[in-house]
């Protein structure tokens, strides 16, 4: 039976970096090969990558030659490419703009839409395969695109900080200070990368109804104490609740309490509770800021541990959270937040 033979490390890195990395038929060969190194047969290659054995014999013998260079399509003798420099010009230009600036009705360039627009542009006629090519070559690839928050006040974020440190260089021993925020847990999970077989994507069941709850957080990053309460929604009403729970529970000394400009915070309501309850003070943090608030990495590891890629009822999804603070200390708790101290 035929295998691959042994990987150096540096093969090892570079194979499983094509495999991330390369468009198509690169990317498959590098897993070929991977998958060989772990044992798998030709056989079952063959299945797991719907090719013929001819095929993957082809590239073991390739591999073998060359190494992981081998595994990239030579250039073939013959009439010219049509993607000379021209079309390789007019092609950066399209794709480094929207599609709509250039009068199209679309938000996304597609293959077919770019095979268009050098068509109309240089009459001339090209197959999808062959932009998705010169696309490689130009250093473009097909990914999600990520949100981005409008660029925050760096002069606000440092007088905030400096009220911040303030504040918590004066605390008396009476005094309390947390960081506060809301996450929202559903039982659509979220997902994350996790093991599982080589070409057998593991398939996460959803819930028929995305139903969700919140979870009102108050952590203090002196001592790594952390107050929460679930509730079905995050509105002013919930938020004075929460609110009247740390005033129950550290009923001497005043609380300062650092969070966002959430309307939930800042509402009406909220400033009337407030104003009933002198002890406590509030530290607004600037808009789009989310690193300012320690508690936020809390709540990433919170999601990372209890409710990714596994569909959960709201009720055990709960139960996860309040078994994860029962079994972190507060000095956990802080090194999660970022804010222990330096051993």
């Amino acid at each position: 039976m035929r295998y691959v033979r042994s990987l150096t490390d540096a093969e090892q890195e570079e194979l499983e970096t094509m495999a991330q990395q390369e468009v198509g038929r690169v990317a498959l060969r590098a897993q070929l090969i991977l998958l060989s190194s772990r044992g798998y047969s030709v056989q079952q290659i063959q299945e797991i990558q719907q090719i013929t054995h001819v095929t993957v014999y082809k590239w073991l013998d390739r591999f073998e030659a060359d190494g992981p260079a081998g595994l990239y399509d030579e250039d073939r003798s013959g009439r010219p490419p049509k993607m000379d420099d021209e079309a390789m010009q007019v092609l950066a230009a399209a794709v480094a703009q929207s599609p709509t600036a250039l009068g199209y009705n679309f938000t996304t360039w597609t293959l077919p839409l770019l095979v268009s627009h050098l068509e109309q542009q240089l009459g001339l006629t090209v197959s999808t395969e062959t932009i998705r090519q010169a696309l490689d070559d130009l250093g473009y690839c097909w990914s999600r695109p990520r949100w981005t928050a409008p660029a925050a006040d760096e002069a606000h974020q440092q007088a905030v900080q400096a009220e911040i440190e303030a504040a918590l260089a004066d605390l008396s021993d009476d005094d309390h200070f947390f960081y506060s925020d809301e996450t929202v847990f559903k039982r659509l999970p979220v997902l994350r990368g996790m093991w599982m077989r080589c070409g057998q994507q593991k398939r996460i069941p959803a819930a028929k109804q995305n139903t969700a709850f919140a979870l009102y957080g108050a952590f203090d990053p002196i001592n790594g104490d952390q107050l929460t309460a679930r509730f079905d929604r995050t509105i002013s009403a919930h938020t004075c609740a929460f609110l009247q729970q740390i005033a129950d529970t550290y009923p001497q000394g005043e609380i300062i309490l650092v969070w966002d400009r959430a309307s939930f915070h800042t509402s009406q309501a909220v400033e009337d509770w407030l104003a009933e309850h002198p002890r406590f003070r509030v530290i607004l943090l600037p808009p789009s800021s989310p690193q300012m608030n320690p508690i936020e990495d809390i709540w990433r590891h919170l999601k990372q541990r209890v409710a990714a890629n596994l569909n959960r009822t709201l009720d055990a999804l709960e139960h996860a959270c309040q078994r994860f603070f029962q079994q972190t200390s507060g000095e956990a708790l802080k090194r999660l937040a970022g804010v222990a101290d330096p051993i």
